[in-house]
């Protein structure tokens, strides 16, 4: 009976070892497989956290071009808003001297006529006053001639 035994106990050592190594090569690819799914679930979490941060940055960046478009945007209308205010107050001065010159060289003009004229009836009445005289002396020349020859 001993080797009965001892085939039995052989046998139940062997399908006990051979279920134990079925069990761990079995076990150890499911554990596998957990610990990649377990892996790759991590990696896709990490993934989707930088590809959120890197939108977050993408539309960080993109509100502070907007921005900074928006403030240079804003500083070119207010340089080309002073620069043709500017314009504008440097024709309206150039306007107001150009006027000003104007009205002084057309008074200046006036005033030169109005003096010429001036003159100019002063020497018409005094060349009329010769020419009177001289009418009243030939006048009185030839009355007195015609009165002599009368005589």
């Amino acid at each position: 009976m001993n080797p009965i035994k001892t085939a039995l106990a052989i046998v139940l050592v062997t399908a006990t070892t051979a279920a134990m190594a079925a069990t761990t090569v079995e076990t150890t690819p499911a554990a596998k497989v957990a610990a990649l799914k377990a892996q790759v679930k991590a990696d896709t979490i990490q993934a989707a956290s930088t590809v959120k941060s890197a939108a977050a940055t993408t539309k960080d960046k993109a509100a502070t071009a907007s921005k900074t478009a928006a403030q240079k945007t804003v500083a070119a209308k207010n340089v080309a808003v002073a620069k043709t205010v500017a314009t504008k107050d440097a024709v309206a001065e150039k306007t107001a001297e150009v006027k000003d010159a104007t009205v002084a060289q057309a008074t200046e003009a006036k005033d030169a006529t109005v003096e010429k004229t001036t003159e100019v009836k002063e020497a018409v009445a005094e060349k009329a006053d010769v020419v009177k005289t001289e009418a009243k002396a030939e006048k009185k020349g030839f009355f007195s001639w015609f009165k002599k020859s009368a005589a």
